[in-house]
């Protein structure tokens, strides 16, 4: 696949310099027109800090490019508390994980944190998402333990669906 960290580095830069949107070339290769949904974060150096993330567990758009640019701009306008500069630009390193398509799940059971991450929605509608090789989670149970308690899900109280993806990396 072509770099998908490198089309979020050139979103980034464009909108911080400019504060609009990239154009897409509509001469993207084919694996970044596949329908793919993503997370993007951006990250400083030195010591790799986290500046920003933003991303969802299902596609929003038609194609990867265009959910990787609008993932990253979003990413950069919610970072308010810590706005990125145009001086920041050369201390910055972006890496986007890629998700495959969700597969719903019985139980936790089908789950490895190592290899899946886990998309968790309750009929109250409140969500969670846990990206596998998460620091601190080395079992399904953590996993799953861990999305109830972000979302606040209360399963006495909620029904739940489990859903389970794969992810590829990609960093600049």
């Amino acid at each position: 696949m072509n770099n998908p960290a490198k089309l979020a580095k050139t979103a980034a830069e464009h909108y911080i310099k400019t504060l609009t949107p990239p154009q897409l070339s509509p001469q993207q290769p084919p694996d970044l027109l596949i329908q793919r949904a993503c997370y993007v974060y951006l990250y400083q150096k030195p010591g790799q800090r986290l500046r920003a993330v933003f991303g969802r567990p299902l596609p929003q758009y038609s194609h990867l490019a265009e959910e990787i640019t609008v993932n990253t701009i979003t990413a950069i306008i919610q970072a308010k508390h810590i706005k990125l500069r145009r001086s920041d630009l050369p201390s910055m390193s972006y890496s986007v994980a890629v998700l495959e398509a969700v597969q719903r799940i019985n139980d936790y059971h089908h789950l490895d944190p190592y290899r899946y991450g886990l998309y968790l929605r309750s009929d109250q509608s409140k969500t969670s998402v846990i990206l596998p090789q998460r620091p601190g989670i080395e079992t399904a149970q953590d996993q799953f333990a861990t999305a109830l308690r972000e979302a606040g899900i209360n399963l006495r109280q909620e029904a739940i669906s489990l859903y389970r993806f794969a992810v590829n990396y990609y960093d600049s």
